[in-house]
C-alpha cells in the first residue's frame, strides 16, 4: 500500500480541507484551494489566503508550483507565470459556467 503524499490533496476534486503553510518566519498561514491547473508541463495550485499576509490584498490569490518529486509546494515568484496560470484557470471556469 503506497503512502499518500502531501500534494495528493491538490488533485482530489472532493477535497475541501484547508491548507496550512508556513511563511519564511515559521508562521502558519491558512489557505483555501481555488484550483489545480495544468500549465506548461507543470501543475500549479491556486490558493486564497484566509490569514492576513503582508502585501497580499483580501481576496487575492497566490500561485504555487506543485513539486511532485519533492512532495511540496513552491511559491511562484515569476509574475508572468503566475498571471498565465490564473488566466488558464479563469478560462477553464468560464468554460465550466457555459456548460
Amino acid at each position: 500500500m503506497s503512502k499518500e503524499r502531501y500534494i495528493d490533496r491538490f488533485f482530489d476534486d472532493d477535497n475541501t480541507d484547508k491548507i496550512y503553510l508556513n511563511d519564511n518566519d515559521g508562521k502558519e498561514i491558512e489557505f483555501e484551494q481555488v484550483a489545480t491547473i495544468d500549465y506548461d508541463a507543470n501543475y500549479y495550485a491556486i490558493l486564497c489566503p484566509l490569514s492576513k499576509i503582508e502585501g497580499v490584498e483580501e481576496g487575492e490569490v497566490m500561485v504555487f508550483l506543485i513539486d511532485e518529486e519533492n512532495d511540496k509546494l513552491v511559491y511562484v515568484e515569476d509574475e508572468d507565470t503566475a498571471i498565465a496560470v490564473i488566466e488558464v484557470c479563469a478560462s477553464a471556469m468560464e468554460e465550466e459556467d457555459e456548460e
